[in-house]
């Protein structure tokens, strides 16, 4: 009878210890696990070493401030639509709780993304992707008319010839199309009139470089617009290019595009570049990582959102705000 009691004994302690091991393994694991922060995704087209880095210096700081994890994706280039949308629905299966999305393609990534069905936000930056996903960016077509009215103003003051040659690269981005469409909105209601040209790939096998040079060949405009930072790279150091090539000619051709990055901003005090036209892409990354992780998203994009826009030359280069927004990283 003793024997059989301590049999059983020896059995409920042997319970035990398996229910406490059992606990500690849970708590050990499965609840640490439930405890780390949640991820966010971060996709982003055209990448090149720092095209975004401004903008990600944004994303970083939300990702500390909100003790969360953020995953980078970069697509290449020449990446479709598909691709991206391929990147997302990865994202997703592999556990991100949100999408901050820079479309490569309006149109293109509104299609395909309209038949899809998303379990967490997705919020599109830069530029949209249509009305089902909502869209934090800068106003551009207003960002497009203060450049035409600078270039107004600078044709004013010099008395260069009033031409202007518009480079139309990447316009399947609604962002890029909105800020033509400002800057054509201000250059036609000038009242002296201005030759406006367009100028365009005839197809995408065409150097870029060596298309933008074949502008310069043709005849060197006086004024020559950029509305994308990657077009405003190639364009400055194409009209670099083409000086050192004819140096014993004299050219002028002033070069307004829109850019932040360390590449146009060497060029913008370098004089390559008259002027560079950027939004604040800090504020741009922070506050879409911040609107990902509220509970009422569409009141605080709302309420809480604004992406300004500056214009800089060589001389307010280094006046404190534009050194604070284009010298965040170094």
């Amino acid at each position: 009878m003793k024997k059989k009691r301590y049999q059983w004994q020896i059995g409920g302690i042997l319970l035990t210890a398996a229910v406490i091991l059992g606990g500690l393994y849970y708590y050990g694991i499965f609840a640490r696990q439930g405890g780390r922060p949640a991820v966010y995704s971060v996709i982003l087209y055209q990448n090149t070493n720092d095209e975004w880095a401004t903008f990600v210096e944004g994303t970083e700081q939300a990702e500390e401030d909100l003790d969360i994890d953020i995953n980078y994706v970069y697509l290449a280039r020449d990446d479709t639509a598909q691709e991206q949308a391929a990147a997302v629905r990865r994202e997703i299966q592999e556990g991100s709780s949100g999408i901050l999305l820079a479309p490569v393609d309006t149109e293109e990534v509104k299609k395909i993304m309209e038949s899809m069905y998303f379990t967490v936000p997705v919020l599109c930056v830069e530029t949209g992707a249509g009305d089902s996903f909502p869209v934090l960016r800068t106003d551009d077509r207003a960002m497009g008319k203060a450049m035409g009215e600078a270039i107004l103003e600078d044709m004013d003051s010099s008395g260069d010839q009033r031409r202007v040659i518009i480079l139309t690269e990447y316009m399947e981005r609604d962002s890029v199309r909105l800020r033509y469409e400002g800057l054509r909105d201000a250059l036609e209601k000038s009242k002296d009139s201005v030759l406006i040209e367009e100028r365009a790939r005839p197809h995408e096998d065409f150097g870029l470089g060596h298309f933008i040079k074949s502008v310069f060949y043709d005849d060197a405009p006086p004024y020559l617009v950029t509305l994308d930072k990657y077009m405003t790279e190639q364009a400055a150091a194409a009209w670099t290019g083409y000086r050192q090539e004819n140096e014993n000619e004299e050219f002028s051709c002033r070069i307004y595009g829109i850019g932040n990055t360390a590449r146009t901003v060497n060029e913008l005090d370098n004089e390559n570049i008259a002027a560079l036209m950027y939004q604040n892409e800090f504020n741009m990354g922070y506050q879409g990582i911040t609107y990902l992780t509220q509970k009422n998203r569409e009141k605080w994009l709302k309420n809480n959102t604004a992406v300004g826009y500056r214009i800089v030359t060589k001389e307010s280069l280094y006046e404190d705000e534009n050194e604070r927004l284009l010298f965040s990283n170094t």
